[in-house]
């Protein structure tokens, strides 16, 4: 008897114990080339935000309310500050089913990652953490919030997304399979054609309208540059080499475009413009740095390092930056340099603004060009104690927050005042950070001379010495 009241008691308990109802479950389809998305709500609200809502980065206009179209009555799609919210058209809450159809954006977003690659050959690349949605009380309070949440700094959890293919298995996660159920993965589910080509032990999935060239320049380089941060960083915890996603936009006139991103297991390449469809030195130089870059932010991803909050990209940004140019230093000192100058001048034009606000200024570029000209400090006063480079001022700070996963501004700065020693340079790092500054050069020539870094001062510029990389 007593067995049994125990047994009961467990139970119980374990009932007691249960989870309650996810607020929100998706499922994504395409068949007949048409794409919908159907939400399953098992919470009332009068609005629901979708964390995922950056503007385009050429315009800087949402994307969500032109490529979604609400297909349920009495819920609309709307803008409220930084962020695209879903909310009834009258007073009650919004439906618990909901139907959207929806067109694949390709468009690049301003700090967040492209909801869709598309291909020549009708295969299609959805970026699975768009479909998340979160439950909102206070509708008024979501239009001030910062921009580039989290779902779980919004209040939430990723919502659980099922995608479909009526045509058959999509390819995620390293192989083909029939309706996955994705919860905040972070990752591309590919729908239609996709072969999987393996050069010099990296998988790639490239358009096939790709330019071969750059094919190559990826195969061959991206094994190097992994090779040389595992040698300064470490090796990561999963030795694989990622899934390379690489997208063509077309041959457009007059251009030569790189951007992409980095999630689990993935690095997305997209690549426009007529001065890419035939390889030339120019265009090179820049994959090669673009190579560089990206993989630099998947080696400090992937070994769960972050910013604390969306004004910290500078940390980030400017690091990958200052490891893409020291590792292209080696073989290009001349391109390293004249990059690391242009990051000097543009960090100049921005800091007269508190450096955190730039992406709500949309001026991410502030974030590379002052997270590189910081970093250039930093590297500097670390060679000025016997160390060789950037490498060596940031593989401390990596190793003190793999456990935490996260470093922030006040971090990345105590760490600077340490081997910087004492000077005006930690003051003038956190006003250009937090409020601007009124002479940018001044402000950057005196961080420069505490570091040890080599310029020389020419009116309103800041120039590099050779030696400075």
């Amino acid at each position: 008897m007593l067995v049994l009241i125990i047994a009961i008691a467990a139970q119980v308990s374990a009932i007691g114990a249960r989870q309650p109802p996810l607020p929100a479950t998706a499922t994504v389809t395409r068949a007949r080339d048409k794409w919908q998305i159907e939400y399953r709500l098992t919470k009332k609200s009068s609005a629901w935000v979708f964390p995922v809502s950056q503007p385009r980065q050429a315009d800087h206009n949402p994307w969500r309310e032109e490529e979604w179209r609400v297909v349920t009555p009495g819920v609309r799609i709307e803008r409220r500050g930084a962020y695209d919210v879903l909310v009834s058209t009258g007073d009650a809450s919004v439906p618990l089913k909901i139907r959207i159809a929806f067109t694949p954006t390709s468009a690049t977003l301003d700090r967040e990652y492209d909801p869709a690659v598309t291909f020549s050959n009708g295969a299609t690349a959805l970026y699975s953490d768009q479909f998340d949605v979160v439950p909102i009380a206070d509708l008024d309070a979501i239009g001030l919030k910062q921009a580039g949440l989290s779902v779980e700094e919004l209040g939430g959890t990723h919502t659980p997304v099922r995608f479909h293919d009526a045509k058959g298995p999509v390819f995620v996660q390293g192989y083909r399979q029939r309706n996955p159920i994705l919860t905040g993965a972070e990752t591309y589910v590919v729908f239609g054609t996709s072969k999987i080509e393996e050069r010099n032990g990296l998988a790639m999935l490239a358009d096939p309208a790709l330019p071969e060239w750059l094919k190559a320049e990826v195969a061959g380089f991206a094994p190097q540059v992994a090779a040389t941060y595992a040698a300064r960083l470490g090796r990561r915890t999963d030795p694989s080499l990622p899934l390379l996603l690489m997208g063509w936009r077309g041959p457009t006139a007059g251009k030569v475009i790189n951007d992409g991103g980095v999630r689990p297991g993935q690095i997305l390449f997209n690549f426009e413009g007529e001065g890419l469809i035939e390889p030339n030195e120019r265009a090179a130089r820049r994959t090669r740095w673009f190579i560089a870059h990206e993989m630099a932010h998947f080696w400090l991803g992937t070994s769960g390092i972050g910013y604390r909050m969306p004004s910290e990209a500078w940390i980030t940004e400017g690091g990958a930056e200052m490891m893409a140019f020291t590792l292209l230093a080696a073989s290009d000192h001349d391109y390293a340099l004249s990059e690391l100058q242009r990051a000097v001048e543009d960090c100049i034009k921005f800091a007269i603004k508190p450096i955190a606000g730039a992406g709500d200024r949309h001026e991410s570029r502030a974030f590379y060009a002052c997270g590189a000209t910081f970093a250039l400090a930093a590297a500097s006063a670390v060679r000025r104690d016997g160390g060789r480079d950037y490498f060596d001022f940031i593989q401390p700070l990596l190793e003190d927050h793999r456990s935490d996963r996260l470093l922030g501004s006040i971090d990345w700065v105590r760490h600077f005042a340490a081997v910087s020693g004492e000077g005006p340079a930690v003051h003038i790092m956190t006003s250009m950070l937090d409020a601007g500054v009124p002479d940018p050069a001044e402000a950057i020539e005196k961080l420069f001379r505490q570091a040890g870094v080599p310029y020389s001062r020419n009116a309103g510029s800041v120039m590099l010495a050779p030696n400075a990389i």
